[in-house]
């Protein structure tokens, strides 16, 4: 007895496959699922196959017995004509099992074309033991003992493969229905985080990707522990997801500049940054507004400024911002800019002139605020492309229950998260940005579903 392992992509085919390799007397003993084909040796990608584990009895070298002298009679016109006549017989059989149809009256498998009929006369078969010196009849052959086992042989094997052919048939209809009645499991144990993805701006297709990620990433048992769907999912968006830490102010003069759409906050953002750097990190920082066209806005901000003792400058063209970056001595330098539509070209190329002027250690920010809908910050994304900006601070988290609108978006143009602010309050309500907070944030957890 010998033992052989078969992987296939179901059982019906691994076992498809272990009898026309090794017949029926392939004892199967277990079978069981198993990944393959993952990413660098990892579970990555890599997908559900089953491996069929069968004994196989070994089989004694065939020894031909000697072969006996009595034979028999087999009243057809010769040999080749008696094969042909059963061989016939055997494959109508087989035919009319095979080329049936289903309760629609559709064919469920190709009719198998028997051999040419042989037309003749009916005969009967007389099968008799040869005699010594005994005459034969007129039209009789003698078939030997071993020629005629080999007949009744092949007719068994050709019985068998009718068998086989049946219950393929058979496995094949029933295939169909029982891997729809898995994937339909399947997606209902996924509805609920479908439903999260959808509520954090993922379209149908995108949601489809996401999750067939994770079902390639975990076993089939595994798809029935709402905890380790979870904890996958999760893995998966944190890895789309980069963050760049606090700002790196060195010995340096370190220039910040924030722009972005009207209303989504910079000001107060900005003024939140500084009362940190200035307040906490105990830094020498100062103010700078370009934005003449908002007279709130520049009262707002000298306001803060007065509270925290933070130098106001307001410039009105580009000649006196060049001046003043390079007198200015503070260590850190906030620049506030005007809100400006996306589809405004030419006054995002006005803050984009102001930007190129720069030549010291300069970080540009995109503030995006969180409850904007996907479509409108792919518009943003695209517009503020040209500036170049290094990292995005998402605003207005509060207003909101899901941020994956953003995060998608920035994980397509390849922009890390510096900060994320919850509130109105300064300087309180402004976070530093990390990986598990804002999937956390996106997802929830298992319990709430």
């Amino acid at each position: 007895m010998k033992y052989v392992k078969i992987k296939a992509k179901t059982y019906n085919e691994a076992m498809m496959k272990l009898k026309m390799d090794y017949g029926d007397e392939a004892i199967p003993i277990s079978h069981k699922y198993v990944k393959e084909g993952g990413v660098l040796n990892t579970k990555i990608f890599a997908r559900d196959v089953v491996e069929l584990t069968a004994a196989i009895q070994e089989k004694k070298p065939f020894t031909r017995p000697p072969e006996k002298k009595s034979t028999v009679d087999f009243t057809v016109g010769d040999n080749d004509a008696a094969r042909k006549i059963l061989t016939s017989k055997i494959l109508s059989s087989i035919n009319r099992d095979i080329h049936r149809e289903d309760d629609d009256g559709d064919i469920v498998a190709a009719p198998v074309r028997s051999a040419k009929p042989v037309h003749e006369e009916p005969r009967e078969t007389v099968f008799s033991q040869e005699k010594p010196n005994e005459e034969k009849t007129p039209g009789t052959v003698t078939l030997a003992k071993d020629e005629l086992d080999s007949l009744k042989k092949f007719e068994k094997e050709f019985h068998e493969i009718k068998q086989t052919l049946s219950r393929l048939m058979d496995n094949q209809r029933c295939e169909p229905e029982r891997v729809a009645a898995v994937a339909s499991e399947e997606d209902k144990i996924l509805e609920p985080y479908k439903a999260i993805l959808t509520n954090n701006d993922y379209n149908q297709d995108e949601c489809i990707k996401i999750l067939d990620e994770v079902k390639n990433s975990i076993s089939r048992d595994d798809l029935k522990d709402r905890f380790k769907i979870e904890k996958t999912l999760k893995d998966l968006m944190r890895s789309r997801i980069v963050t760049t830490g606090p700002f790196n102010v060195g010995q340096k003069k370190k220039i910040i500049m924030f722009f972005g759409p009207t209303g989504v906050g910079k000001t107060t953002t900005m003024a939140k940054l500084g009362a940190i750097y200035a307040l906490r990190e105990e830094q020498r920082v100062a103010f700078v507004t370009i934005d003449n066209y908002r007279i709130a806005a520049t009262e707002q901000l000298k306001k803060y400024a007065e509270i925290m003792k933070i130098p106001v400058h307001v410039v009105n063209d580009q000649k006196d911002f060049k001046e003043l970056i390079e007198r200015e001595k503070s260590e850190i330098i906030m620049i506030d800019t005007s809100g400006r539509s996306h589809r405004n070209e030419l006054k995002i190329s006005e803050i984009k002139s102001y930007a190129d002027m720069v030549e010291y250690d300069f970080e540009k920010i995109l503030c995006v605020s969180a409850n904007t809908k996907k479509g409108d910050i792919r518009d943003v994304f695209k517009a503020f492309d040209k500036i170049n900006f290094n990292s995005i601070i998402i605003t207005k988290v509060d207003e909101t229950s899901y941020i994956g609108n953003i995060i998608d978006v920035a994980d397509k143009y390849n922009k890390p998260i510096s900060y994320f602010t919850n509130g109105q309050e300064v300087p309180n309500d402004i976070v530093l940005a990390e990986s598990d907070m804002l999937v956390n944030m996106m997802i929830g957890s298992v319990n709430n579903l």
